[in-house]
């Protein structure tokens, strides 16, 4: 079969496909039967194919044996959704799912979606967590040469390509980097999950747990008010009216500044801050500093 030109999909799918019917793959001979770099194929096994149960021996690998031939469209439809995909066709449905599947080649689908941190980086300190989370042990580490202790880890979290340990250190709900997080030892203490928290971390959109957030409105014009209109673009967004003009009010509740300067920024000209006021000015400041650095 000439697997040269796939696309990533077809190449994932195709690879998916020979491990569930048992074949060991070599990720030199994967590398040149698609004509990619050894890299490519590497990402794919170590980030793209991770959810698989793989044995590496030597150059090879392949999917454990209680696996094999287990893999059906319901596991990968659980498995859109753990992902935050599952939304994104208006129907998974198994019968979706097995056609999406086998139209290797000639496939009318194409996914662009966030570009992810390296995986192959964060690895180590995602399986280290993901054991002890299963366990209820408390965990110490080093984050940004800050000593926590008795940290209790809740969830791994993944937030626009980057992954997070959503944990509660002294009553409060936080988010650290997986990147920036040393010295990870699983203690001896265990604790008892709160479903408060559990529900908070599912529920918020994004990684700032536990702060007293405020609400920002703009307008937006009616040359973008769509992109608005089809999915929010904000944190926590709602539409509050769309005006005779064709423009939108539009609220974000958010954190920090931090969290929308940069979103409101990229809209520019197109979009005016309405409130609150702190935030009009911290972005007109802004502005004015950027105009007289490169003012000719």
């Amino acid at each position: 079969m000439g697997s040269k030109g796939t696309s990533p999909a077809e190449r994932l799918v195709i690879i998916i496909t020979r491990l569930n019917d048992g074949e060991a793959l070599s990720k030199k001979e994967l590398a040149e039967e698609f004509n990619v770099d050894l890299r490519t194929i590497q990402r794919d096994v170590n980030e793209k194919l991770a959810f698989l149960p793989l044995i590496h021996n030597n150059s090879y690998f392949r999917l454990e044996p209680s696996a094999l031939g287990r893999l059906s469209p319901v596991d990968i439809r659980n498995f859109s959704e753990l992902t935050g995909v599952g939304k994104l066709f208006p129907n998974l449905d198994t019968k979706f799912v097995t056609k999406l599947l086998s139209q290797v080649y000639d496939n009318p689908f194409t996914v662009k979606g966030y570009h992810y941190e390296a995986t192959d980086l964060v690895r180590p300190n995602l399986e280290k967590l993901e054991a002890i989370i299963r366990t209820y042990k408390t965990v110490h580490f080093t984050y940004k040469d800050k000593q926590y202790r008795h940290v209790k880890p809740y969830r791994l979290v993944n937030s626009k390509g980057i992954w997070y340990l959503a944990a509660v250190d002294k009553d409060t709900l936080k988010a650290f980097h997986l990147l920036d997080m040393k010295h990870i030892f699983e203690q001896e203490e265990t604790f008892e999950p709160n479903e408060v928290v559990l529900t908070e971390i599912e529920e918020e959109d994004g990684i700032f747990f536990n702060a007293k957030k405020f609400e920002v409105v703009v307008k937006v014009s009616k040359d973008i008010a769509e992109y608005f209109l089809r999915r929010s673009l904000f944190p926590n967004q709602r539409i509050i009216e769309e005006l005779e003009t064709g423009e939108l009010l539009v609220s974000s509740r958010v954190a920090t500044d931090k969290q929308i300067l940069p979103l409101i920024r990229y809209w520019i000209p197109e979009i005016e801050v309405i409130s609150p006021d702190g935030i009009k000015h911290d972005l007109l400041e802004e502005l004015n500093n950027y105009l007289s650095r490169v003012a000719l």
